[in-house]
């Protein structure tokens, strides 16, 4: 074989070997771009999925952030329904406890109508509901959210103990941001005897005791 063919076959190799290599690296890139898609693709998904408040993942809301909500109907004092983008749900209020209404065969407890009036008639009549929540869990055992709930601005919680419709209780780390605010609130509303404090004994570190009033 002559010197001029050994020429020409050493140019073809070099030729067929800068096209695989060419080809190979084209490959490698349409596959990275590929994985880098549908990798994109399945976080976009799962962010879209993530972004959006079913009515009781509550760990959607950011802690101690103001939200909008509109209110739908009332329980008792403390508790009451909200909805959020057409969702709705049940409303536990943070560090408070009001009488409890008739249930399943008991009585009402003293005031506890009262609370649940108040309660309805300042929601109903808010041209603003907002609501936050705490640090700690967003939830109770029983699926109810756990809320600071405002009314044209003014704190619900505040307004119930000030008004001598709601003791403080049931604070639990670390959802007790407010707690030193509500107890000083308490203060002064067990000094005017208003309400839930017209009677001592009624209020107690556990709840209400009825037998006072028999």
């Amino acid at each position: 074989m002559t010197q001029k063919q050994w020429k020409m076959i050493s140019t073809i190799i070099s030729i067929i070997i800068v096209v695989v290599f060419a080809l190979y690296k084209a490959f490698g890139e349409q596959k990275a771009i590929n994985k880098s898609n549908t990798h994109s693709s399945s976080k976009t998904s799962q962010g879209a999925s993530d972004s959006s408040f079913t009515g009781t993942n509550f760990d959607y809301f950011e802690s101690m952030k103001k939200y909008p909500f509109k209110y739908v109907y009332g329980a008792d004092g403390d508790t009451f329904h909200l909805s959020y983008e057409g969702k709705e749900f049940k409303v536990r209020l943070l560090i408070v406890d009001a009488p409890e209404t008739a249930k399943e065969g008991k009585e009402a407890q003293p005031f506890a109508d009262e609370a649940k009036k108040r309660t309805e008639e300042l929601l109903k009549n808010a041209k603003k509901i907002e609501g936050s929540f705490d640090v700690g869990d967003h939830a109770d055992k029983y699926d109810r959210a756990l809320m600071y709930v405002y009314v044209d601005g003014k704190l619900l919680q505040d307004i119930l103990i000030e008004e001598g419709l709601a003791r403080v209780g049931y604070a639990y780390e670390p959802n007790t941001s407010l707690l030193k605010q509500f107890q000083e609130i308490e203060k002064k509303a067990k000094k005017r005897k208003k309400n839930i404090w017209e009677k001592d004994g009624y209020v107690t570190n556990k709840g209400y005791d009825t037998s006072v009033y028999k």
